[in-house]
C-alpha cells in the first residue's frame, strides 16, 4: 500500500466518513480503530485492511496500516509536524497493539530508497522519539517493556446496534447462509462429488453455523443493554 493510496483513502473517508465497506470504532481519544475492505474482485476480498485513523477535531489528518510484523503511516502534508502521529502511536495505537494483541513487540521497516530521504529522516525521528530501538539502517523494534501506562489515552467508544440495525445484520446472515447451500448443492450436482469428501465441514454444516448465529447476536446484544 503506497503513501498515495493511504492518502487517497484518507481524503475517501473524510468526504464519505459513512463509507459502507469501512467498519470503525473509537478507541482513543482522535484514534479510530478501522477494517475496511476496498478490493473487490480479489480473492482475499472477504478479508479487511486494518487501519488505526488519526483525527483532528472533526477531520482525518493521518493513518497507519496495520501489517503486523508492520506499519506503515502517513499524515496528510498539511498537518505534518503538529504531533499528531507520535501522540497517537505512544498513548493508544502501540498501547493497543501490544496490550490487545497478542504481541508483545512491534517491528517496523523504513526503507530510504522508497520514501526519500526527507521522509525517512522524519519517520526515523519520530520512531525513534516515541521508543523505538533502531536495528540497523532500516530495521526498528519497539519492546513491550517500553510502553508508559501513565500516557496511555485508551478509550473504547462501543456505543451497540438499536434493535432494528442487529436485525438488519441478521437478515444479511441468513442470504449468506442461503447462499452456501446453494453453492454446495450447484457444485454436487455439476460434479456429482460432495464438497465434505474433499473438506470438512461441509458448506451446509457451515450455513448452519452461519444461520445460527443470529441467536449469538441476540445474546450478544442482550449483554451489552444489561450494562
Amino acid at each position: 500500500m503506497t503513501e498515495k493510496n493511504i492518502i487517497q483513502l484518507i481524503n475517501k473517508l473524510n468526504r464519505f466518513p459513512n463509507y459502507k465497506d469501512c467498519v470503525k470504532v473509537g478507541i482513543g481519544k482522535n484514534v479510530e480503530l478501522v477494517h475496511i475492505w476496498y478490493k473487490e474482485g480479489f480473492s482475499d476480498s472477504h478479508v479487511p485492511y486494518t487501519y488505526f485513523l488519526i483525527k483532528d477535531n472533526d477531520n482525518y489528518v493521518g493513518a497507519v496500516l496495520d501489517m503486523t510484523h508492520d506499519l506503515h503511516w502517513v499524515i496528510l502534508p498539511k498537518h505534518r509536524k503538529n504531533g499528531h502521529l507520535s501522540k497517537a502511536l505512544k498513548q493508544v495505537i502501540l498501547p493497543y497493539l501490544l496490550e490487545e494483541t497478542d504481541r508483545f513487540e512491534q517491528k517496523i521497516t523504513i526503507k530510504c530508497n522508497e520514501i526519500g530521504e526527507t521522509n525517512y529522516q522524519n519517520s526515523l525521528r519520530v520512531a525513534l522519539n516515541i521508543g523505538f530501538k533502531q536495528i540497523d539502517e532500516e530495521n526498528l523494534l519497539f519492546d513491550y517493556n517500553a510502553l508508559c501506562e501513565k500516557e496511555y489515552e485508551l478509550d473504547y467508544n462501543h456505543n451497540g446496534l438499536t434493535r432494528k440495525e442487529l436485525e438488519l445484520e441478521i437478515n444479511k446472515l441468513q442470504k449468506i447462509a442461503k447462499e452456501l447451500n446453494k453453492i454446495s448443492s450447484k457444485i454436487e450436482f455439476a460434479f456429482g462429488k460432495k464438497i465434505e469428501e474433499y473438506s470438512k465441514p461441509s458448506l451446509n454444516d457451515t450455513a448452519n453455523k452461519v444461520a445460527y448465529l443470529k441467536e449469538v447476536f441476540k445474546d450478544i446484544k442482550y449483554d451489552f443493554d444489561k450494562n
